[in-house]
């Protein structure tokens, strides 16, 4: 899939909010199970998990946006604070952010009138958080809030814990095995394929376009600032152009693989932007039970990848394409999307 095919949808997909919800068999394994006599507290809006003491007293206020509870054997108050961006946002973006997040916590915290102990970076399992330290005087004593801001790609998270001054080197270890529960994901949507049973998974921040001419030979095209996906299902006997393809491609011989390689280093080098198509990489195998073919390649500082299946007398597709810089992102969407493929 070139992206001048989908640059239309592109500026479409800007514009449309976020609001995709998941559905049970989206959730990811990880927050799926928890210890005896605790709770997940699993935000799927905006892809976050905290597993906590089951015997919390929450906050009835609590809702999408913010979740409160108290930790009664811990004498924890725990606030989280988490949100999902509309579209997702690029590396140099995020340096952006980061410089205002620091601005941002350091201001509320001279409001708030607490005394502010520490600032700093600090990793965590969920990744980087900037780490904030205060004390502060209330009307049942002097009390210690704990911060951690954690800015994403996708999104961003403050979670928050406050307790008795005295009580705060104590819970030093208590904070610290809450935050190794703590994991991020990406919001997904289970997305059907035109005119197939086959469906997968994508961000839902994706804009999912199904009608040409966004991109012909396609019968999906789906799309946010970050990646870009869409879905080729043709009948190799009406499509001349793949009649080279065996009728699986499953237990190839060597000679069959290079067969298949070259025709379709020729059809790339046959396109309109073939000149500028370089570092071409096939790998034959299984990817999550299914034989098929992986193609990689670059083009004008883009990286394409499809995940290439034949079944049913079909040339099936499975299409990614983005900029070589926000690789991160997308081999880590791509996991789960291909994980999710259902014929």
């Amino acid at each position: 899939m070139k992206k001048s095919a989908v640059i239309p949808l592109m500026a479409l997909a800007l514009l449309v909010p976020f609001g995709a919800v998941m559905g049970e068999e989206d959730r990811p394994a990880a927050v799926e199970e928890a210890p005896a006599g605790t709770y997940v507290y699993d935000n799927r809006a905006s892809g976050l998990s905290m597993t906590i003491p089951g015997n919390r007293v929450e906050n009835e206020k609590s809702g999408e946006a913010v979740y409160q509870a108290f930790l009664p054997d811990e004498g924890i108050a725990l606030s989280i604070l988490s949100r999902a961006y509309g579209q997702p946002y690029g590396m140099e973006k995020m340096k952006e952010q980061e410089k205002k997040a620091e601005q941002f916590l350091t201001e509320s915290i001279a409001r708030s009138g607490e005394k502010k102990l520490s600032l700093k970076k600090v990793k965590t399992g969920a990744g980087t958080a900037l780490f904030a330290e205060t004390t502060g005087q209330g009307k049942d004593g002097a009390f210690s809030v704990m911060r951690y801001l954690f800015l994403r790609q996708e999104g961003t998270a403050m979670i928050s814990f406050t307790m008795k001054e005295g009580d705060r080197k104590k819970n030093d270890p208590v904070v610290k095995q809450l935050m190794d529960t703590l994991t991020f994901y990406t919001p997904m949507q289970k997305v059907n394929v035109k005119g197939t049973p086959y469906t997968y998974d994508i961000p839902a921040s994706m804009k999912v376009d199904y009608d040409p001419p966004v991109a012909p030979d396609h019968v999906l095209v789906a799309g946010n600032r970050l990646l870009m996906t869409g879905v080729v299902a043709l009948p190799i006997s009406e499509n001349r152009e793949f009649s080279f393809l065996p009728s699986s491609l499953s237990h190839l011989s060597d000679g069959d693989k290079e067969n298949v390689m070259a025709h379709f280093k020729s059809k790339l080098a046959g396109e309109s932007t073939g000149r500028y198509v370089e570092n071409v990489k096939f790998l034959f195998g299984s990817f999550h039970g299914r034989d098929g073919l992986r193609l990689d390649f670059d083009d004008q500082g883009d990286h394409n990848t499809s995940y290439i299946f034949v079944k049913d007398g079909k040339y099936i597709s499975f299409d990614y394409i983005y900029n070589t810089k926000e690789r991160d992102y997308a081999e880590r969407v791509m996991e789960r999307s291909l994980e999710s493929i259902s014929f």
